[in-house]
């Protein structure tokens, strides 16, 4: 149980960091959230915040934090409007995580 909140305090500042607005803020401002599950049902909200008021922005997050356009491709033009958002929070953690995966490994010169 620890070791899920230690990683989801590293992938909130990761996610945090992708949602700044440049002036210092963020859009998705550092919380304590105790699981992933926690954390997916509130970057879900704001996600659906995003996605019907600040599209633009949206797009341009989900090209900084690299997510395959193939994928965001498939998901839009699907049916079920309302799933967008927890779909695309569960693509955020799960590059996110990747990106964690990858520089552990890096670090351990296993890359």
């Amino acid at each position: 149980m620890e070791e899920e909140k230690k990683q989801v305090t590293e992938i909130v500042k990761f996610v945090e960091k992708d949602f700044s607005t440049g002036n210092n803020n963020s859009l998705i401002p550092s919380t304590d959230l105790a699981s992933l599950e926690e954390f997916k049902k509130y970057l879900t909200d704001k996600l659906k915040f995003l996605l019907d008021d600040k599209f633009d922005t949206l797009v341009n997050i989900l090209y900084g934090i690299d997510i395959s356009e193939k994928k965001l491709s498939q998901l839009f033009s699907g049916s079920g409007r309302d799933a967008i958002p927890s779909s695309l929070a569960d693509m955020i953690i799960e590059r996110q995580l990747e990106k964690l995966r990858l520089r552990k490994l890096y670090k351990e010169g296993k890359l």
